[in-house]
């Protein structure tokens, strides 16, 4: 949704903030100005007005509409899942703006983002045409087993200190990137990587890339979705950003990447064959890249249609599964959802719990909770 510039304005709402924040609607638009640190900007009347001043916990969410004003805390009070991203605006203590986009569809049914950078339309691609190829073995740089966690936005170096000595958790699962990212950064910088790996954390980088064509959105985070015409390519789009991406931090190749597959219905052929293909081709191209292919989603979504092709001459086979199975028993193996044949030894992760708090050390975390016997970042 692109925002209007307003002709009139009738009213002014103050708003409590460290600086004077201010709205305004206009009677007709639909639109309200919220003015903060010298800058002024338009949105919908509806959505809500976030001081990060005021309240240091809150959460920067991209899959909400919403402002935000200020610079966000150290200790945001995140939700452990979040995935899709819709319109916001922040905007920061120096007054610069930062917006984030929503979707449109196109005419073959993808989300693309809408505003001045969405992209030009592209040429169908399909994958090659193929018997199955000697698929590229990628070494592990460093495995590990035991218990971990994972959440939105990464927490402070000084909550991972706190749990680092007092929590049974070693391993961390860090969001570094993907269009359907519910979270920014924030925390997470290259630099709190090598911080927090000192104090004995392993990490497990997860990238949120588009979803299934038929997902339901149940939560209204209205994430960008897989073409049908483009899944291939789209796939081997999302390795190397996230290849990219893993650079950026100071993630070494020989390391593993976790894509979110998020939980789709599984009645639609079509769409089981464009998840396949698209996370074959994420396997590929991650390979190409040097690093391990991983797979996150639920043991009754992309997991277990995966598992369909896992001796197919069609599909390049991801190296880790990590299946989502919320019955609170941290087993890897002999669990119903998903046989032992599958991804044995060291790659595997099983999501036993969603989302709760924990508190360690004084510091509470919004977490999911893992096995693991698998693959972790090793760093440069």
């Amino acid at each position: 949704m692109r925002l209007l510039r307003l002709t009139a304005l009738t009213a002014v709402l103050t708003l409590s903030c460290g600086e004077a924040a201010s709205a305004a609607v206009g009677p007709l638009s639909g639109l309200k100005a919220v003015s903060y640190a010298g800058t002024t900007v338009e949105v919908p009347v509806g959505w809500p007005v976030h001081d990060l001043t005021a309240a240091p916990h809150t959460c920067i969410r991209y899959d909400r509409h919403a402002v935000y004003l200020g610079d966000p805390g150290p200790d945001q009070n995140c939700p452990a899942g979040a995935v899709g991203r819709t319109e916001t605006v922040r905007i920061a203590s120096d007054g610069k703006v930062t917006r984030t986009y929503g979707y449109r569809r196109s005419a073959d049914e993808a989300d693309v983002p809408d505003g001045p950078n969405a992209p030009d339309a592209e040429p169908q691609t399909a994958p090659r045409s193929r018997s199955r190829l000697p698929e590229r073995t990628i070494k592990a740089a460093a495995t590990y087993s035991g218990l971990g966690f994972d959440t939105c936005a990464a927490p402070s170096a000084d909550a991972m200190q706190a749990w680092a000595g007092a929590s049974p958790y070693h391993a961390v699962g860090i969001y570094i990137g993907g269009i359907d990212r519910a979270c920014p950064d924030g925390n997470l910088t290259p630099g709190w990587i090598q911080t927090v790996a000192r104090q004995g954390w392993k990490f497990f980088p997860i990238y949120v890339g588009l979803q299934a064509p038929c997902w339901k959105d149940p939560g209204g985070g209205h994430p960008a979705l897989i073409a049908r015409s483009r899944r291939w390519t789209q796939g081997q789009e999302a390795a190397n950003d996230a290849a990219n991406r893993a650079a950026y931090f100071g993630i070494a190749p020989g390391s593993p990447i976790y894509f979110d597959m998020e939980y789709y219905p599984r009645n639609d052929a079509g769409c089981t064959q464009d998840v396949q293909a698209f996370l074959s081709a994420w396997t590929d191209q991650l390979h190409a890249r040097g690093f391990i292919s991983g797979i996150y989603s639920s043991s009754k979504g992309a997991i277990a249609d995966m598992a369909l092709v896992y001796e197919s001459e069609a599909a390049y086979r991801a190296d880790v599964a990590w299946f989502a199975h919320w019955d609170k028993v941290p087993q890897l193996f002999g669990d119903p959802t998903l046989s032992d044949r599958y991804w044995p030894g060291p790659r595997r992760i099983k999501q036993y719990q969603g989302g709760h708090n924990e508190t360690y050390g004084g510091k509470r975390l919004n977490i999911d909770l893992n096995m693991l016997n698998a693959p972790v970042a090793a760093l440069k």
